[in-house]
């Protein structure tokens, strides 16, 4: 896509994420985060961001909550298994928001005593199944080059927050960690939760139309 399509996906996802009831009664405030923001944490960090994400940051905020999390419908695995998760998806003030994110998982570095630098293609997007462990854009499997039917070309990737044998799970022979696959990227991922992609089809194979009040009551399960 390119930087005004990108723009455009990234503002035609929050208001499809508004009209499919999220949020009730409250407004997305347009988001305070610069180009130059942004520019500065890369050169910090040494890393360059995908550009869909940048749209992201730089588009709106989420509405702040006790429980700031959304839920869809997802492909949970290569047989296309729809199932509904809950997410939780970051939506940070200012770039060191995301700083702070990722010292967390340098501490967890240290406590593994995980190899240096091993975290270097991480950028810690949210938490994913709203619990189940930190969600990450894998920066060295770029999303344009993911295929759908490889997940070892994911970009979007979690680590489960309960087991923390990190280096027998998670550590490549590159040298870095590479996490449990979560969805081919972020374009997908806006899709499933934004723009509620699978819902038509799981309410044609499951006879279940999902909305934000049948989605509120999957926590009372």
């Amino acid at each position: 896509m390119s930087p005004q399509e990108e723009k455009e996906f990234i503002e035609r996802a929050f208001q499809k994420l508004k009209e499919r009831g999220w949020f009730p009664g409250q407004e997305f405030e347009p988001s305070t985060i610069t180009e130059q923001e942004i520019s500065a944490f890369e050169q910090k960090h040494q890393v360059t961001l995908p550009s869909l994400y940048k749209a992201f940051l730089t588009s709106y905020r989420l509405p702040q909550s006790d429980f700031n999390s959304i839920c869809s419908v997802i492909d949970r695995d290569a047989d296309g298994y729809l199932s509904p998760l809950w997410l939780m998806i970051d939506s940070p003030r200012t770039m060191d928001d995301v700083s702070e994110r990722m010292e967390i998982l340098q501490e967890i570095r240290d406590f593994c005593e995980l190899p240096e630098d091993c975290f270097r293609n991480l950028i810690p997007i949210g938490d994913w199944g709203a619990g189940f462990g930190p969600l990450c854009i894998d920066l060295s499997r770029p999303e344009e080059q993911a295929d759908e039917e490889n997940e070892q070309t994911w970009s979007l990737v979690w680590f489960d927050h309960e087991d923390f044998d990190w280096d027998e799970q998670y550590l490549g022979e590159d040298g870095l960690l590479h996490g449990r696959e979560a969805a081919p990227g972020l374009k997908v991922l806006l899709e499933w939760y934004f723009y509620g992609s699978l819902e038509d089809r799981f309410e044609r194979e499951e006879g279940t139309r999902p909305s934000y009040e049948w989605y509120q009551e999957t926590l009372k399960r």
